[in-house]
């Protein structure tokens, strides 16, 4: 069986607040349940996607920093507005969520736009699976106009919905990805896949 978050929930949409305050949004997963669906097939596996400045907001370190960041938030039991969750294990860095997830900051950063589902249609699933991630459950955060890994931590550790997917016992492997854009609304997009094969 496998485990799919489609939608937003902990009250966000895909219409951001406006640049000052930043939005978050997330396809949220509840390890007691979701919609079920068949894995999908596996295409090969592309080539490792390198962190350059243009998909990490030209932070420093940035694989290391958000991946510290979200373990650090795994390793403590938290409370994601009424769901209480235990300390669960850390998540390993994966170079296939790494290309989904820059390339929708790139299309949302490119085209001016904020939402789950890419201009073409295709949903978070779709775009991982095209990187030849064979998932059997998957979660997406997305957020706008932060400046630093620590900003877009805290709105999503904040927020029910994104904590959960940060929290969920159900995924192994997550990536983040950063792509600012002048001219933009949002002047930075942001956009973190989890999942497990």
């Amino acid at each position: 069986m496998a485990l799919v978050a489609v939608g937003c929930g902990g009250g966000g949409t895909d219409t951001p607040a406006g640049p000052a305050a930043g939005a978050v949004t997330g396809t949220p997963v509840n390890d007691a349940g979701g919609t079920a669906a068949p894995p999908p097939a596996t295409p090969p596996a592309p080539a490792p996607v390198a962190l350059d400045a243009s998909v990490t907001c030209g932070i420093s370190n940035f694989q290391a920093l958000i991946l510290q960041q979200i373990n650090t938030a795994r390793a403590q039991g938290r409370s994601c507005g009424s769901t209480a969750f235990a300390a669960t294990t850390a998540l390993a860095w994966s170079d296939p969520l790494f290309a989904a997830a820059a390339k929708h900051s790139a299309d949302m950063a490119r085209n001016n736009f904020f939402s789950h589902t890419s201009l073409d249609g295709r949903t978070p699933g779709q775009r991982i699976t095209a990187e030849g991630y064979a998932w059997r459950s998957f979660g997406e955060n997305i957020a706008a106009g932060q400046g630093s890994i620590d900003v877009v931590m805290a709105g999503w550790l904040a927020s029910p919905g994104h904590c959960a997917n940060i929290m969920a016992t159900g995924f192994a492997d997550v990536a983040v990805a950063c792509v600012r854009q002048s001219g933009s609304t949002y002047g930075t997009y942001w956009t973190m896949d989890l999942a497990r094969r």
